[in-house]
C-alpha cells in the first residue's frame, strides 16, 4: 500500500520556490543575498531554486539582479481563458471604461479572494497599483462585496472564518455584523459601493454578473476618484450603464451555451 502520508502537509521546497517568486514581484528583481534574506533561506538553497527557474524560464537575470521571466503570462493567459464566457465579458470591460472615463475591472472569487481578471482604463482613469492578477480582500472593495452578496451563506461564512476581515484603510468594514447589513444593502438595490474603503479618496460600484439560471460569474466594477462618483447624476448613470450590461452579459453568457 502506498504511504499517503498525513493530509495537509506543505512541501517545503515548493514552499521555498512560491516564497521565491513572490519575493522577486515585491521587490520588481532583487540580488542573490538580498533575496536569501527576504526569504529566510540560505545563500545556497536559493541559488539553487533560482538556477532551476532560470533553467525553465521562468526567471531571468541580468547582471546580479534576478526578475521574474515572462514564462509566467503563458499559465495565467491560460487560467484566464478558462473563465466561463470571459470572451463575452472582455469586451463589455473595455466599453465601459470607454464610455465613464474611469477604470473598469472584472473580478472573479477565488480561494476566498478577488482576483482582478480584466482591467481596462478610460481617459480620465486615476493611476493605482491595481492590476490584472491582483488580489484584493473581498470585504474592502466594491466587486468583492458585489460577490459576497450573491454567495451562499455557508460559503461566506467559511470565507470570513478563513481570510477574516482585513482593514485596508480606516474606512474599510472589519465587522462581520457590519458587513453582513451591507450585503443585505447589496442585495435590495441591486449594486454594491466603496467609499474609500480600498484607496483613500476612491470610490467604486459594482454588480454582480450572472446568468439566468443565477450562477454567479463574476463582478464588474467602475472606480475613480470620489469626488467624481460622488455626484448623484453621475454615479446613477453608471449604475445603470451597469446594471445594463450586466442584464445584457447574463443573457448572452447562458445563451451561448446552447
Amino acid at each position: 500500500m502506498p504511504d499517503r502520508g498525513p493530509a495537509n502537509v506543505p512541501v517545503k521546497s515548493v514552499e521555498t520556490t512560491l516564497a521565491i517568486i513572490e519575493a522577486l514581484q515585491e521587490t520588481n528583481g532583487v540580488e542573490l543575498t538580498a533575496l536569501a534574506d527576504r526569504v529566510g533561506r540560505s545563500k545556497s538553497t536559493v541559488h539553487n531554486h533560482l538556477q532551476t527557474l532560470e533553467r525553465h524560464g521562468y526567471v531571468v537575470r541580468d547582471s546580479d539582479v534576478y526578475r521574474l521571466g515572462l514564462k509566467f503570462l503563458d499559465h495565467g493567459g491560460h487560467a484566464r481563458a478558462q473563465t466561463p464566457s470571459a470572451h463575452l465579458i472582455r469586451p463589455k470591460i473595455r466599453e465601459i471604461a470607454e464610455s465613464t472615463e474611469e477604470i473598469c475591472q472584472f473580478v472573479v472569487e477565488q480561494a476566498g479572494t478577488g482576483i482582478v481578471l480584466f482591467q481596462e482604463r478610460g481617459d480620465d482613469a486615476v493611476e493605482t497599483q491595481t492590476r490584472i492578477g491582483t488580489s484584493v480582500a473581498l470585504n474592502g472593495v466594491a466587486g468583492g462585496k458585489a460577490l459576497l452578496a450573491h454567495l451562499p451563506d455557508q460559503r461566506v461564512d467559511a470565507i470570513l472564518a478563513e481570510r477574516g476581515l482585513p482593514a485596508l484603510t480606516e474606512e474599510t468594514i472589519t465587522d462581520p455584523e457590519t458587513l453582513r447589513e451591507r450585503l443585505d444593502a447589496v442585495r435590495d438595490r441591486g449594486y454594491a459601493i466603496n467609499a474609500g474603503e480600498q484607496i483613500r479618496g476612491m470610490r467604486a460600484i459594482s454588480v454582480p454578473i450572472r446568468t439566468t439560471e443565477g450562477d454567479l460569474l463574476g463582478a464588474i466594477s467602475v472606480a475613480g476618484p470620489s469626488y467624481r462618483l460622488e455626484e448623484s447624476d453621475h454615479e446613477r448613470a453608471i449604475v445603470d450603464d451597469l446594471l445594463s450590461v450586466a442584464n445584457e452579459l447574463e443573457l448572452n453568457v447562458t445563451y451561448s451555451r446552447f
